[in-house]
């Protein structure tokens, strides 16, 4: 009989697992979404698969127990309702075997298990490439947006990031001991670079396009 593990925060969800899973021929045991109680009820119960959830509330990230326990001869299938491509695809590096959706049909969810566990899930396999090429989109779109701030001097770089924090730039000017002509130029110099007409334009652009002052990322 194949044994299952479900970490789940959700007290009904894991309870409808259970009984739906046993009804199937599964011998499950339930456990919160603690990660610490996943990791003993992992090595007691020894699962075949472990059903895990990535949002499991105050206890944390389901994916920070991933690498821990897909070892060889476990199979973790990660049950979500996370949208986000760029976290399903750390579920599939972090060791997961299938990413499925919380929304799908129990009878479905049941048939990928049996697959994974009888020489793999061609439905998995092929969520796993199409995560992929969309995080692969996702971040060729990110370097395009992302290009025209390559362009900008560490001091242009700097102003900008002042200027995302809400500073004038005579406060600019005051905090940099210079001119405040000198601050102007060079934000004209930002405006002229990334292509906008205004502050406001520039400031707007870098929250959009993800961007960051990496040389104050460094510092922190």
């Amino acid at each position: 009989m194949t044994k299952v593990l479900v970490v789940e925060d959700h007290r009904l969800v894991a309870q409808g697992l259970e009984l739906g899973l046993e009804a199937e021929g599964f011998d499950v045991l339930l456990t919160p979404g603690d990660l610490d109680v996943a990791k003993r009820d992992i090595v007691e119960f020894d699962p075949d698969i472990v059903i895990l959830d990535i949002n499991l509330g105050s206890h944390g990230n389901g994916l920070d127990l991933l690498p821990e326990i897909a070892v060889p001869g476990r199979y973790v299938v990660v049950l979500t309702g996370e949208p986000e491509p760029v976290t399903l695809a750390r579920a599939f590096d972090s060791g997961a075997t299938a990413v499925l959706d919380k929304a799908m049909p129990f009878m479905s969810l049941v048939a990928e298990l049996r697959q994974v566990v009888n020489g793999g899930s061609q439905a998995a396999e092929r969520k796993r490439r199409e995560i992929g090429r969309t995080v692969r989109k996702l971040k060729a779109e990110q370097a395009t947006r992302l290009r025209p701030f390559m362009e900008l001097t560490p001091r242009e770089t700097e102003v900008l990031s002042m200027l995302i924090d809400g500073r004038q730039a005579a406060e600019i000017a005051e905090l940099s001991y210079v001119s405040l002509s000198t601050v102007r130029t060079q934000i004209r110099g930002i405006l002229t670079k990334l292509g906008v007409s205004s502050q406001l334009a520039a400031v707007s652009m870098a929250i959009k396009s993800g961007w960051s002052d990496p040389h104050r990322n460094q510092q922190d």
